[in-house]
């Protein structure tokens, strides 16, 4: 199993509640984007496209080797459930021009923002859906 170094990870956090705290405050709709390319390019082309992983590299000069990690699979699923949910808000947004869309953009704020406090919701969510599947199976 691949795993990412966790300062990594609390970069990519960082970059997400940043971004989309910015835009929700802004009213910007272009920065809401700038955070779903920034979230896509890294689903796409895995950590080398992650630009606050490259970021966090170049500013770091502990040797990430050394540092505690988290399996790649949770950061995959995180990714994709926050790009699910940039990408739902932008639609919103575009289509309607109705304040709702920046209800998801919102929920990627605090999902990130609770993860750099401890608790990860889309771990937990990862987790459920494994138990879920787990008990079907074997019944």
């Amino acid at each position: 199993m691949k795993e990412v170094p966790v300062t990594l990870v609390r970069a990519n956090q960082t970059m997400l509640v940043c971004l989309t705290a910015l835009a929700i405050l802004l009213q910007s709709i272009w920065i809401a984007g700038l955070a779903l390319a920034m979230v896509i390019s890294s689903l796409v082309f895995g950590p080398k496209g992650n630009i606050a992983f490259r970021i966090a590299r170049a500013m770091t000069k502990k040797d990430l080797s050394k540092d505690d990690t988290e399996a790649a699979v949770l950061q995959r699923f995180n990714q994709t459930i926050a790009a699910t949910l940039l990408a739902a808000g932008l639609l919103v947004l575009l289509i309607t021009g109705h304040w709702a869309g920046w209800l998801f953009i919102g929920m990627v704020t605090i999902a990130a923002s609770v993860a750099l406090m401890g608790f990860c919701v889309g771990c937990f969510l990862y987790y459920q859906f494994r138990k879920i599947t787990y008990e079907a199976k074997n019944k």
